[in-house]
């Protein structure tokens, strides 16, 4: 099984709100020691979206710690029902909706539950590579293929801002469950480092998806760097959580 040896993290509000819309589950342990950690983002344009993120978060950090087999589709649901619960004690609260990224590491495998427009990334060779799909209008318009992606480039930024899945009261939910070896995902070091981003975050580190080695290997300066890079001009909330793992 696999370990923790650092962890890096950060999660800011944009310096003009008050609220942080996004909501971290730091790595925790379910009861066979496996390891599961995640980020939400709500969704800035509907009421309740710091309600909603945080829901989903301590309602997955509740049952990772009660459920005897703990699996990262049920906790979707589960989080969904809770959304719904949210609206059900609240009426202003009906189109509240968050996206999730969480990730489960057992001893053969890694599973990456995903909705939204955060993404989950693995170190190889000072590099990160995303391993996350992106559910939003660009990406969609991207994989029908009917618009070239120089011509989609022009409109990035706006269709990017566009959700097309999302957790939420009055939407069917719609996932995506990744499923990797551990094998796939081992670094030359024999680390395994996996990053979770919000789109406040990874819009600056896509922009410039590069740091020193010295860097890239430690996910405490990892994400002291990127941090201070989008607070020069940070456009939403900005959330990081990176996690190193050895055997």
């Amino acid at each position: 099984m696999y370990r923790i040896v650092e962890v890096g993290s950060f999660s800011f509000p944009k310096p003009d709100k008050n609220t942080n819309e996004d909501s971290v589950l730091l790595p925790t342990s379910d009861l066979h020691g496996n390891i599961i950690f995640g980020v939400a983002d709500g969704v800035g344009s509907l009421l309740g979206a710091n309600e909603a993120s945080a829901c989903v978060i301590n309602t997955i950090s509740k049952i990772v710690k009660e459920e005897k087999n703990f699996s990262v589709e049920s906790a979707f649901y589960k989080a969904k029902e809770e959304v719904e619960n949210l609206s059900l004690t609240n009426e202003v609260y009906i189109q509240a909706a968050t996206t999730l990224t969480l990730v489960k590491i057992e001893k053969e495998k890694v599973v990456i539950g995903h909705i939204g427009d955060c993404r989950a990334y693995v170190k190889r060779n000072n590099k990160f590579y995303q391993l996350t799909k992106d559910h939003t209008r660009y990406q969609q318009l991207l994989d029908a293929g009917e618009i070239s992606k120089k011509k989609l480039r022009h409109h990035r930024q706006d269709l990017s801002s566009i959700l097309t899945q999302a957790i939420n009261t009055r939407v069917e939910l719609k996932f995506d469950i990744i499923t990797l070896s551990i094998n796939e995902l081992i670094d030359n070091d024999g680390s395994i480092v996996i990053s979770l981003m919000s789109d406040g975050a990874h819009h600056y580190w896509h922009k410039r998806p590069r740091f020193s080695d010295t860097t890239m290997n430690s996910p405490l300066s990892f994400v002291n760097n990127l941090r201070k890079r989008i607070e020069k001009e940070p456009i939403d909330d900005f959330t990081c959580l990176t996690v190193k793992l050895f055997k």
